[in-house]
Formats: C-alpha cells, structure tokens, sequence
C-alpha cells in the first residue's frame, strides 16, 4: 500500500490548467487533512486513498472504498472530462477545478488538483489532492463547480453531471436550449469543428433565470471514432455584471451621461466594421475656460451638462452624442438616417449649440460653439484621422471668427502648424538646456508621508515660451527622439531623488512616466539598472506610470517589457485611468501595483462619488493599490480617506515645484531650527 506520494500544487486555483511543480519533499499524506486518493479513469475504480479520503467519500475504510464501481454513477459527460484531463496529464500538467461529489447520496463539495500517476503497465490515472469546501477560507469560488455535458455533432444531448442538472434542469434535449439566441450554438458547433475548443462568455436560461456563464466546448472521442461536444462550464454571474456595470461606467462620461472617449471609439469601430457610412461633428465651445476661470467650474458644469440634452435631446437631427473631453463634444450622425446635407447638419448643431445657456440663478450666458465636419469613408477611414481632420475643420472655423462651422478639405491639417514649429525647436532642447524638471509629491494620507515624487517634464524655448509637456512628449514621439527625451528625464529625476529624500527626510520612490514608443525598445530595462546603479539606488526606488493610451497601443505589440521590468522589482503603475482608454483586461494582463484614477472624476466627487468607489472597490479586489490625483480642496481629501484610498496627489497637498525649491526649504528650516 502506498503511504507517500509527490503531491503537485497548482499556486492559481482559478486557472483550469496549468503546468505543475512538484514539492521539493516528500509528504506523509495519510497524515494530511487534505484528502489524497488515486483513480482509474479506465476501470472506474479508486486504486488508493488516505484517511481523509475516506472521510470525503463516507467510505467505512479503505477495503470498502478500493471495491467501489463508479462506473454506474459516472456520467458519460464526466468520463468525457476525465479522458480530456489524462491528455493534459499526458503533457506534464495539472487541472485545478471545484467538483461536486455525492458518496452515499451525501453531497459535498471540494477544490481539486488534479495531475496524472502512471499505473505499473503505464497507463495514466489521476492522482487528487481534495480541500473540503468547509475547509476553504474563501467561499467565493464556489459558483465555479464545473457543470459538464455532452452532445452529438448535430447538438442532440448526450449526458451530464449531477451539477449540469441541478442548474440546467432535466429537460434539455438540444444544445441550442440553453442559449437566449439559439444561433448562438450552431456558431459555437461550427467553430469547434474548425478549431476543437472554443471559449466564451453567454447568457444561458437557468432554472433560476438566466445568468452568464464562461464555456468551453471542445472535442471529445467518446470511443475514439465518433466525435462528441463536450461542454464545460462555470458560473460567473456576479463578476459578469460588476464588468459590465464598470465597462458601462468607463465608456461614460460621469458628468454628462454621455460616451466617453472609449465609448465614442468603440461605436465607431462597430460603424466601420458594418460598412455604415456616417458624418462626424467636432464641436468646441468658444471662451469656455473664459466661463469657468471667471464664474467657477460649478456654472461651467452646468454649461457642459445644458449642451449634452440638447443633443442627446435633438428632434431636428437623430444621431450620437459623445462628450470628447472638457469642452469638446462629437456628434455622430448615420448617412442613412437623415435626409439633410451634411453641411444643413452642421448649421442645426450650430443653431442648437449657440443657444443662450443661464447660470446656477438663470441669468443667461451668451456661449458660442465652433463645429468641424468630415465623412466616412469620403474623409478617411481610420478613426484617428477622421477625428484629426473634424478636429482641423473644427480649429479653421475657429480661427475664421467662430461660431460657425466649416467642412473638412484636404490640406487642412496645415493650420495646426505648431507642432512643426515645436518640432523644429525640440530637436535643439537638451543640447540649449532648455529642459527641466518639476517634483510633486504624493502623499500617503494615513501618516502624511510622502509615498513618492512624480516627475515632470518642463520645457521653457525662448520663443515658444512654456511648451505643455504633453505636447512634447507627443511631437517627440513623432519626430522619433521620445527616447532620447525620456532617457534625460530618467537620469535627470533618479539622479535628483537623493537630493529630494535628503531635503525632505523621507526615503520616497521616484515615479516617471514613459511613453509607449519607449517602452517597446528592448534595452529600457538595462538602461533604467544602470541609471539606478550609477546613482547607488535599488529597483525598489523607481516606479514607472503607464497611461491607458501606452497601453492600448503596446500591450499586444511587439517587445511589451512590463513583466521584466516587475521582476527585476521596478514597481509598475496604469495612469489616468478611466480617461476613454481602459479596459478590464489590461488590470489582468500587466503586473501593475498601482491604478492611478484619473482628476476627471476627484473634480466630480464631491457631486457623486459613487463612480471613484466602485473604482477602488474593484482595484481592491484585484489587489490593486489605488492613487488619485487632481486632489484640490481638504473636502476632496477627506472624502477619499472615507473611501479608503489614502494615495493622494494634488494642489490641495503640494504643487510640483523644481528641485531647488525642496534644498533651499530644507536649507531654511535647518536654519530656523540652529536659531
């Protein structure tokens, strides 16, 4: 009899399959609470078990259960499964799953890892490490016990398993009975037979309503002539609707209602991809900032949220409205849905748009609004340059006496000369010292130390005065010298963090921002270690900030250094979250510690603060540290250490301010306190 065994662990129990490790030990399993025991697939039998085995099988010992046939309470979809797993088994890898077990007609539920034991005649069986599902501390999973059924090839039921039934109930005779859309199945049969195994989300008609679940459908040789559907699946419901209640909440714009950047992108994408030819409108309001320096951003909001009703609200023109950014708005309108010029469009949007607006007394506001068109496919057909051209038709009406509109003609990109004047003048930037930097800090509200220092580009030319950084890092991208840019930005603020630490007696990281061109060269890793060695500071020092655009555009393309860069201990963290570019994934696929949310949504907290709580409830979950910038007012802050997000940075806790400015108050203070 067998009393030890090399037990394999599987450290991602939500992962189906993954390659397994052996403990470097040999374990006593009979002295194990986990339950242990060895199964022939082939025989239906249990070839060994431990005590605790036989405590989860209600077994009187272990006689009784090694002469138990399983073959008459083992459905046909779960022999399926188990002749699946022993070809997983076959590659040196593991299954980790929930199971539904009923020794005895008791039922019980356990999290399995299951990996393969070769009999003595070679044949592969599976070995089984059981946890009780009393046993578990976190019963969250639980939903997750896999449901299993089989079908023919036509989508005719085959079999299922005890947990299939209790959900699915025992009336389905098609594949296709349990979908909503009942095409779905013939898409999914249909894709199977091209690539053998297919994985989705659907919503599925349950005895208890209907509710989503994750499936996975693949091949199955039931007697390695005929092919079967075997159907695996797992109950995701609440996560489901979390993800899209969030997806919802990112694609939308909090203030207006309206989509967001990625909302608007996403339609458009949809559009193009269904050959719907359409007009799109790029309105700017004339002197808003006018509006909000002068009478405050709550009258500004007022003006921002009056525009989005009357356009969601436009009888005269049916189309979709989208919220741009500030004081940007873009109006989608379908060819085929209205009988009006592109150009009568317009002059509606500008009627409508121009209209007195009143502030929070209703006294009225006389705005105006510019408007640029173009048309797809006439003007493009890549979103980003149908939005540019609308964006140069939108800045010529502007500088043609606003309030009014104009329509897209080729060359008009010519008017936004600046960039090229910018471009000419970054080329000589470092070699002029024009460039310098700003540190703010970002302050952990629950002892208000500084968590670290956030470093930032500063461009000052003799002739175009204070260049945004944005704007250089984005005409830097394009004229290619970003990593030129960003490799003085690195040495400058990791050489600078001493200093900045001695000033402020704290012992915080340095945060710096790296564009995504940068961020695919494949000698960033080295080049950031030996920036780090050469000023004597560990990888724990520095942390790199992402934005959500990096992010779209790199993290499927090429060299994507992220997970190198964590592993070398270099802290990671996704910046302006929630600015019209995340996805969910990107929370999954890169190892980031920190999601910084965007300013956008503090500036709205103090109306609702239900958006920036289920942000970092969800952060939360994902063990996710969450930031916030844009921090302005004490209410801001106090409101946030309510939520529980004690990462804070803004003008309420400190400005950025150059490095002199933290030695000479250092300098200061040391002199008060010799005094």
């Amino acid at each position: 009899m067998l009393h030890h065994l090399t037990l394999f662990k599987n450290s991602k129990q939500n992962k189906h399959i993954t390659k397994h490790r052996p403990y470097k030990m040999s374990v006593n399993c009979n002295q194990l609470s986990t339950a242990v025991w060895i199964y022939d697939i082939d025989n239906y039998r249990i070839h060994w078990a431990n005590p605790a085995a036989l405590l989860l099988w209600e077994a009187d010992d272990l006689t009784e259960l090694l002469q138990r046939d399983f073959s008459t309470n083992t459905s046909e979809a779960v022999q399926s499964t188990l002749r699946d797993y022993r070809h997983t088994f076959e590659k040196n890898q593991s299954v980790s799953m929930f199971w539904r077990f009923t020794p005895k007609g008791i039922t019980k539920e356990a999290f399995c890892q299951m990996s393969g034991y070769t009999f003595p005649d070679g044949r592969i069986g599976l070995q089984c490490e059981a946890i009780p599902s009393p046993l578990l501390k976190d019963h969250s999973q639980h939903n997750s016990i896999i449901m299993l059924s089989t079908y023919n090839m036509d989508g005719v039921f085959i079999s299922a398993n005890p947990a299939f039934n209790d959900q699915m109930g025992n009336a389905v005779e098609q594949f296709s009975q349990l979908f909503l859309t009942p095409e779905h199945s013939t898409e999914i049969i249909a894709a199977v037979k091209h690539q053998e195994i297919f994985e989705s989300d659907y919503l599925l008609k349950t005895n208890s309503g209907n509710l989503w679940f994750h499936l996975k459908v693949s091949l199955s040789h039931a007697n390695f002539t005929d092919s079967e559907l075997l159907v695996q699946q797992f109950n995701i419901h609440n996560r489901k609707l979390e993800q899209i209640q969030l997806t919802a909440q990112v694609n939308t714009d909090p203030l207006t209602g309206l989509l967001n950047r990625r909302g608007l992108k996403e339609l458009l994408e949809q559009y193009i991809r269904q050959n719907i030819e359409f007009f799109i409108y790029y309105i700017d309001l004339d002197s808003f900032k006018m509006i909000n320096d002068s009478m405050g951003h709550s009258v500004g909001d007022l003006v921002l949220k009056t525009l989005a009703q009357r356009l969601q609200n436009n009888a005269t023109v049916t189309g979709q409205a989208s919220r741009f950014g500030g004081d940007e708005y873009i109006y989608i309108v379908e060819k085929n849905q209205s009988t009006l010029s592109q150009n009568h469009i317009a002059e509606q949007l500008i009627t409508l748009t121009n209209r007195p607006y009143t502030d929070l007394e209703g006294n009225p506001l006389l705005i105006s609004a510019s408007v640029g068109s173009a048309c797809y496919p006439d003007d493009g057909q890549d979103i980003n340059k149908l939005l540019l051209r609308a964006d140069a038709a939108m800045y010529m009406a502007k500088s043609k006496g606003k309030k009014r509109q104009i329509h897209y003609q080729k060359g008009m990109e010519d008017i936004l000369q600046r960039r090229s004047l910018v471009a000419k003048h970054l080329h000589l930037a470092i070699k002029n010292s024009e460039l310098s930097m700003d540190y703010q800090p970002i302050f952990d509200t629950t002892d208000n130390s500084i968590h670290s220092f956030e470093a930032l580009l500063r461009w000052r030319n003799p002739l175009l005065g204070l260049v945004p950084a944005e704007e250089t890092i984005q005409v830097a991208e394009q004229i290619g010298i970003i990593v030129e840019l960003e490799n003085w930005i690195i040495k400058q603020a990791i050489g600078d963090l001493p200093l900045l630490r001695e000033a402020t007696l704290c012992q915080a990281k340095i945060a710096i921002n790296i564009s995504g061109l940068h961020f695919t060269e494949p000698e960033l890793p080295a080049f950031l270690l030996s920036v780090l060695a050469h000023n004597q500071l560990n990888t724990a020092d520095l942390q790199i900030e992402l934005t959500e655009s990096t992010l779209i555009k790199d993290i499927n393309e090429g060299f994507f250094c992220a997970n190198e860069l964590s592993n070398l201990g270099i802290s990671l963290s996704i910046d302006d979250f929630g600015t019209g570019y995340s996805s969910l994934a990107y929370l999954h696929q890169i190892p980031a510690n920190i999601v910084k949310i965007d300013n956008s949504f503090t500036s709205r907290m103090e109306q609702s603060a239900a958006t920036i709580t289920s942000i970092h409830h969800l952060l939360k979950s994902l063990k996710l540290t969450t930031l916030v910038e844009g921090v302005e007012t004490p209410e801001q802050s106090s409101m946030l250490n309510l939520i529980g997000i004690n990462l804070q940075q803004g003008y309420h806790l400190a400005h950025p301010k150059p490095l002199s400015y933290y030695l000479a108050a250092a300098k200061l203070k040391q002199s008060a306190l010799l005094s």
